[in-house]
Order: C-alpha cells, then sequence, then structure tokens
C-alpha cells in the first residue's frame, strides 16, 4: 500500500514534526510511506495535481487551524478524482471534534485522534488486510466508517515517550527550515486556553536521549532549533543540564528556541546562560495579561514582578533575544485593562513583544466556559474572539492597527529611537502612542496596500509632521531620529537614494 503523509504549513521555514515522528516510526516498521509538505501559500490546483499524480492508497493530512478548511476542500476534491482513495485526518484541529468533521465531510475515511506513534502502524497493517474492517476496532481513537455508519473507537492511553524514535536523520534541503524539537511533552500548568490545559502531568525524554538527538543538530548546522517543549523550565536542574551541553558543543551557527515561564527562571540558570554566545539562546515567555483578575480566570499563576525582574536581567546580559507574548480577549480584560498589560509589558524592551488574539479552540476549557464570559467569536478556524463581556468588537478591531503597527514597526526593528522618542517622551504611555499612530495610519488609508521599509520611514515621519500642529518641534525632533535610524538600519546606496527621493510619500 503506498501511503502519503502530507500537511499545509503556514510558512515554507516551517517543518511538521508529527509527520516526521510518524514517517520514522514507519521507516522502522517497513512500511512503504513518503512524506511531502506543503504551504498554505501553494496554490489548490498545484497541490491536488501533485497528490492526484502520486497515484497514493492513503493520504494523511495532519490538520491544524490555519489549513483545516483547505485541507478538508482537497480531501473532497481528490475523493471525486479518485473514489477509492483512503483519506485520514489527525492533528489537534480535527482530535477534539472528529465525529463532527466526520458527519460533515464524507469524502473523510478515518480520524486518528491524539498520539499517533504506536496506533498509526497499526491502522496501515490493517489496511493490507483482505477485510481491514474487521480490526479497525482495535485501534485506539480512531473513528472510521463501515457501511454507513461512523464508529468512534475510545482513547487509548498516551504513548511511551521514551520509545518515540528521533525523527530526523536526513535534512538534506531542510537545514535552512526552523527545526521543531520536544524534549518533554504536555505541561505542568493548565491554562485555561490552551490545549495542554487538557493533558495532566509532563513526559520527557531521558537527559542522555535528548543530548544525542541535539548533538545531530549541532552537527547539521541547522540555522535555528525550536524547542515546543510547553514549558521548558520547569524542572530546573533538567533544563540547565540541556543549556548548560549547548553551551558546551555550540557550533557558532545554531540557534535554540524555547518558551520559559518567566517568574520561576533561576538565578543558577540566569548565571549559566550569561555566558552564552550571542544568538545561541532565544527565550519566549508568555506573559498574556497582567491584570491579576485575568490571569485567575485563566488558572495562568504568574508573579509579574518576578517575571519582570528576570527579564530586565536577561536584556541587559545582551546576548539573548527575548520574545514576550501578550493575549487580547481575555476575560475580565477591557480595553483599558490591556492598555495596562501593554505598557508594563512594553517598558521590559523586549526583542519582540507579540500581540495576539484569544482563540477559542475546541477541547479547550475557556471554549467549554464561552457564555459563562459573554463570548462571541468566529465559527470557524481559527476560533478568534470577535467580542466578550468585557471588551467590544470595536474596541477588539482597534487592537488589531495597533498589533499591524506593533508588528511593521516594533518587531521589524530598525526604528528603535523613533520609538522611543514617541512612546515615552511624547506620550504619557507606548500604549497612547501605538493607538493614536494606529488611529492617523487608519485615516490616511495607509492600511489599503503594502509598504517597504522606506515607506514606513516616511509614514512615521508624517505622524510626526501630524503631530507637530499640536505639539510643535516633535516633527523635527523625529525626523532627526528617524534620518540616525535609517543610516544604521539601511544600506548607504539605499540611504543616499532615499536622501534624493525625500520624505514625501
Amino acid at each position: 500500500m503506498k501511503t502519503l503523509l502530507t500537511t499545509l504549513n503556514s510558512k515554507y521555514i516551517h517543518s511538521n514534526l508529527a509527520l516526521q515522528y510518524l514517517y520514522a516510526v514507519c521507516a522502522n516498521e517497513g512500511e512503504r510511506t513518503e512524506l511531502r509538505e506543503f504551504t498554505v501559500n501553494n496554490p489548490d490546483d498545484y497541490i491536488y495535481g501533485e497528490l492526484l499524480r502520486g497515484e497514493y492508497d492513503l493520504i494523511c493530512f495532519s490538520c491544524y487551524i490555519w489549513n483545516i478548511e483547505r485541507t478538508l476542500y482537497l480531501a473532497e476534491t481528490l475523493k471525486k478524482a479518485r473514489p477509492g482513495v483512503f483519506i485520514l485526518l489527525g492533528g489537534p484541529e480535527v482530535t477534539w471534534r472528529a465525529a463532527e468533521i466526520m458527519k460533515k465531510n464524507k469524502s473523510i475515511d478515518f480520524v486518528l485522534t491524539g498520539e499517533g506513534e504506536e496506533r498509526f502502524p497499526k491502522l496501515l497493517k490493517e489496511l493490507t488486510k483482505p477485510v481491514p474492517s474487521q480490526g479497525f476496532d482495535m485501534i485506539g481513537g480512531l473513528l472510521y466508517r463501515k457501511e454507513g455508519r461512523i464508529y468512534v473507537n475510545p482513547a487509548s492511553d498516551p504513548v511511551d515517550f521514551t520509545k518515540v524514535p528521533f525523527p530526523f536523520h536526513s535534512l538534506v534541503g531542510e537545514a535552512d527550515k526552523i527545526m521543531y524539537y520536544e524534549s518533554s511533552r504536555g505541561c505542568p500548568f493548565s491554562c485555561s486556553y490552551c490545549i495542554s490545559a487538557i493533558e495532566k502531568g509532563v513526559r520527557a525524554l531521558p537527559l542522555e536521549r535528548i543530548k544525542e538527538d541535539l548533538s545531530y543538530f549541532v552537527y547539521k548546522n541547522v540555522k535555528q532549533v525550536k524547542f515546543v517543549d510547553r514549558t521548558f523550565n520547569y524542572n530546573n536542574a533538567r533544563s540547565m543540564e540541556i543549556l548548560r551541553y549547548l553551551m558546551e558543543t555550540d557550533n557558532g551557527v545554531t540557534n535554540f528556541h524555547f518558551e520559559l515561564c518567566g517568574d520561576i527562571i533561576s538565578e543558577e540558570l540566569l548565571n549559566l546562560i550569561e555566558s552564552a554566545r550571542s544568538g545561541l539562546f532565544q527565550f519566549e515567555i508568555g506573559v498574556q495579561s497582567t491584570n491579576e483578575g485575568t490571569l485567575k480566570a485563566i488558572a495562568r499563576h504568574c508573579d509579574f514582578s518576578k517575571l519582570s525582574k528576570n527579564v530586565k536581567r536577561i536584556m541587559a546580559m545582551g546576548n539573548i533575544h527575548m520574545h514576550l507574548d501578550l493575549i487580547a480577549g481575555l476575560p475580565y480584560e477591557d480595553y483599558e485593562s490591556f492598555a495596562n498589560s501593554f505598557n508594563e509589558v512594553y517598558d521590559l524592551r523586549p526583542h519582540m513583544l507579540q500581540l495576539g488574539f484569544l482563540k477559542l479552540l475546541p477541547g479547550t476549557p475557556i471554549r467549554e466556559n464561552a457564555e459563562e464570559y459573554g463570548y462571541i467569536f468566529r465559527s470557524k478556524a481559527p476560533y478568534e474572539v470577535i467580542s466578550n463581556n468585557s471588551i467590544s468588537a470595536k474596541e477588539l478591531a482597534k487592537l488589531k492597527m495597533v498589533e499591524l503597527l506593533l508588528d511593521m514597526y516594533y518587531n521589524r526593528g530598525g526604528f528603535e529611537r523613533a520609538l522611543d522618542y514617541l512612546a515615552f517622551e511624547r506620550h504619557p504611555h507606548p500604549f497612547s502612542f501605538y493607538e493614536e499612530f494606529s488611529s492617523f495610519y487608519y485615516l490616511k488609508g495607509f492600511q489599503h496596500k503594502s509598504h517597504n521599509k522606506e515607506d514606513l520611514f516616511r509614514i512615521l515621519n508624517l505622524y510626526g509632521r501630524w503631530k507637530d500642529k499640536k505639539e510643535p518641534g516633535t516633527g523635527d525632533r523625529l525626523e532627526l531620529l528617524l534620518t540616525e535610524d535609517m543610516k544604521e538600519g539601511l544600506n548607504p546606496e539605499a540611504v543616499k537614494k532615499f536622501m534624493k527621493t525625500g520624505w514625501d510619500i
């Protein structure tokens, strides 16, 4: 039987860890399986054509909020073209509403919920039998069709994670992609908006196995390895041992990304990473909100004063890239409260500040309790919040514009002097600046087209001239700072051309 493992990644530089695991398992079992990854930027006709020409007996899609709608459309189209092909779905976006998806989509033959490393090979072996359906009921977490009915098998226990093989043994043509790696599954916390809140406890690989795995990435000079562990530093001794090993084996090229719980970072860990090569580590900390009532409502326990102290310490080192996250639309977080959270996090001056919007994912506690907080959210993936009892749809739309400019200016980098001047000298606080700037940006209609970096300099300068009418002197000072930022961030020829063209847009 010819089987394809496939998905639509959100970007070309991403890779799908789940499929890599299944491919490795199938290879060990001697199965005839191929792995092919597409992106959401590939046209439907291209993906459809590639899948059709492969003449596969079974096509397995890994499903997420960013690809589920297109995946279902592709599955329907493939089934019409080749009625005999089996189509299987797996992944987080189908695990918690598998029966619903199968009822609505007749082209789907199987949904495999939960972890598939042990059960997927069993399904392949069953499909090669003369009467395969007789053994389907023995595969935990499998949904399948038989004689016009949908059968739902009880979920099986989580896999023995220590027995799951390392999935990467050939990185030809993929060294420039982000490689995802997990040293543990599960999370010690139970944040109500997160799928990880459903699974209790943490399963971790032995340290020696982790070191062996990571040495392969180092040997191959992979550009970036992103740990998908939900809370990398849940065990201080373990996290320190891994970081120490990476510092000792540093190849001068590979960057390692970790998600940390900010308020439990130990003094020992801080002392350790102080001597790490600049660019070796990248830390991401999910702050989400600084509102105590909000944090309590989502079962997220965080001492923001400790988190702030640790972030400031790491930022002062100058060798670790810091990425902080906020979520808009959480319970009890009104517009003013969110502004306060934004200001407190912005004041920490992280290298990146990600402003996201709550997604009410199927299976999460917050979705189950959506009525309690008056949530209205989009009916299709990614199920993003529209409004709740604390914040209106109009206010969230305003925050969307703030997010846009935060990404274009702050996170893109190259405007540091100008942004500091506007956020801290010309406004009472950073959110006030981004709020006003986003209103100006919208008023001028700049949101209707894309802009290169030179355009962004001109737009911010134009905002300064506009503000000059109310606060004389703002524009001249801003233009000087923008010029300094430009000379530092653009190549000399680009600067020369810019100055010749002028500031008009």
